[in-house]
């Protein structure tokens, strides 16, 4: 009688494998991309600070507290600033209680803490670095005095000359640190049609190093449509720094009877405090964004182009990706308390402005000029001084209940002894203040609030500017000549770039342009934004035209 009909087989001697990455925060953010990064005022005085040793001079600070409370002097040139190089440094009390501290050697990059536990911290402090442990003046590099009790402004991420504020502990808030735990997972798969999978190797350079596990994963089997196997690595996130995070992962693997197959996948997100907006951003590190297919015959002469649109928010509400940009929950602050932070746009201006009703505000003066100098102060503190263009930021932490506003006309880039607005503002988040977002106080444009109720944070704004970056990359090894490359958004309209005299090569990536946009939350101009990027491009070895070479990204403002 006839035999049975064979059942379906795999086919024979194919390889697949898969590998995908991802960063797991864990906590109230759900990806890498999300962390906020910590904007802490010290509330108490502190009984515990960790300072990390930077190197550089006084003229580094980055610190809000007047000049009677902090000073820096540097000596021969001031603190080494090439990592690892060690300085002697020592801190004290300078009430003449002589308390000590730290007294020890810490190279550039290194941490240092000073605490005298379980007695809180004196109210003010030195810090003295020295070029070798023999502490005479002769070796004296930097000596600065800061206010330490929290009573005036300190906030975590504080630069005092060479060292930065990274760590402080207290009884009100708890340990409030710079750094982020996070986790990289590393997801190994078979989903497709074909044989057993037998892996080889998996690396993954990153920021934080090279990570193998190929021990650990090496001859380990999946089957097709099996379950994956997962690896895991702890990381400690940095976010004293605003920087670019990436993880270019490799997996190879082989069929039971040796045919080899390979996946890449390239994980980037950015974490850390944004630097101010009104300088220069860091440029996106351009990199393909999909993973490449297996490995092509190195015999064929084709050419594969991957153009990637990155898309960052430069300014916006906590600085989150452009596809989770909202809409403000709130136009006005009302919560009967002060803001946590406020954030104004010299947009220029006669007084009074549109807040009228705002009791205590006085405006004096017109600030007419593109370029001016702001200063303003609450409670003493000084939460603003320097420089503005029009259409700068002016980002204010520890706001107290009055804003004392001085705009001077420039003198050689700084403050001239004219003041052409004044302006005495109530900051307290009540429905007779008008603390709303678009109003206008003189020159002065009120585009974000963020309040903390019930421990929980909120931050409602106005505007988000983002960032386009238009690149490409050859996606085989077989170098691509670009032909042409043009970009269309709805913005800009159509941009068209001039492709380079020399072929990209297999993981090179050619930056062709970009743009910055400001967009209204409260009246998005439109549904959807959209970005498309055209590139066309030909094999350098045979001149046949590459495939792929178009890309697209979109993201919207939905509705509250």
């Amino acid at each position: 009688m006839p035999s049975d009909v064979p059942s379906e087989t795999p086919e024979i001697n194919q390889c697949f494998v898969s590998i995908d990455v991802e960063c797991n925060p864990g906590g109230e953010f759900d990806d890498c991309d999300s962390i906020a990064p910590p904007r802490t005022r010290c509330e108490d005085r502190p009984f515990a600070m960790v300072f990390r040793y930077t190197g550089g001079t006084c003229d580094l600070s980055d610190n809000i507290q007047s000049p009677e409370l902090f000073q820096c002097f540097d000596f021969q040139g001031g603190p080494p600033t090439i990592d690892g190089t060690e300085s002697f440094i020592t801190v004290t009390d300078i009430k003449g209680g002589a308390i000590v501290y730290h007294a020890d050697f810490v190279r550039v990059g290194g941490e240092y803490t000073v605490a005298d536990q379980p007695r809180d911290v004196e109210a003010n402090m030195n810090i003295t670095i020295y070029s070798s442990g023999n502490t005479v003046s002769a070796n004296m590099l930097q000596t600065l005095v800061y206010h330490s009790s929290c009573s005036q402004n300190l906030f975590l991420k504080d630069r005092y000359g060479a060292s930065i504020l990274v760590v402080f502990v207290n009884e009100v808030q708890g340990l409030v640190s710079c750094f982020f735990n996070a986790t990289y997972s590393f997801t190994i798969g078979n989903e497709a049609k074909g044989d057993n999978a037998i892996l080889n190797t998996l690396t993954s350079a990153t920021n934080f190093g090279l990570f193998n596990f190929t021990d650990d994963i090496n001859g380990l089997v999946i089957e097709p449509d099996g379950p994956p196997i997962v690896r895991s690595i702890s990381i400690v996130i940095d976010l004293t720094v605003r920087e670019r995070y990436t993880a270019l992962t490799t997996i190879t693997a082989r069929a039971p009877r040796g045919k080899e197959c390979v996946d890449v996948d390239f994980l980037t997100f950015i974490a850390g405090m944004p630097q101010n907006p009104n300088v220069p951003t860091i440029p996106p590190t351009s990199a393909p964004t999909t993973t490449p297919q297996p490995t092509p015959d190195p015999e064929e002469n084709t050419c594969e182009l991957d153009s990637t649109i990155t898309c960052e928010v430069v300014n916006g509400p906590g600085f989150a990706a452009c596809t989770q940009l909202t809409r403000p929950n709130t136009q006005i602050c009302d919560i009967e308390d002060l803001p946590r932070e406020l954030e104004f746009r010299y947009v220029g201006g006669d007084c009074p402005g549109t807040a009228v009703t705002n009791p205590q505000f006085e405006c004096t003066g017109n600030a007419n000029l593109d370029r001016v100098w702001i200063l303003i102060e609450s409670n003493t503190n000084i939460l603003y001084n320097g420089l503005t263009e029009e259409g700068g930021f002016l980002d204010l932490r520890g706001v107290g209940e009055i804003l004392d506003v001085q705009i001077y006309s420039l003198l050689n880039n700084r403050p001239s002894n004219t003041i052409i607005q004044s302006m005495i503002i109530n900051a307290t988040c009540a429905l007779d203040n008008d603390i709303r977002l678009r109003n206008t106080w003189g020159g002065l444009e009120l585009i974000e609030f963020t309040t903390v109720i019930d421990g929980v944070r909120e931050t409602n704004s106005a505007l988000a500017v983002v960032e386009m970056v238009y690149s490409v990359s050859a996606n085989t090894p077989i170098k691509a000549i670009i032909t042409s490359a043009s970009s269309t958004s709805d913005f800009e309209g159509v941009q068209q770039y001039t492709p380079p005299l020399t072929p990209i090569a297999s993981r090179d990536t050619l930056v062709l342009g970009g743009e910055k946009i400001t967009i209204d939350l409260i009246n998005p101009s439109r549904a959807s934004f959209d970005f498309n990027l055209d590139i066309t491009g030909v094999s350098n070895a045979n001149s046949s035209p590459c495939t792929g070479g178009n890309a697209s990204f979109s993201f919207s403002i939905p509705e509250q």
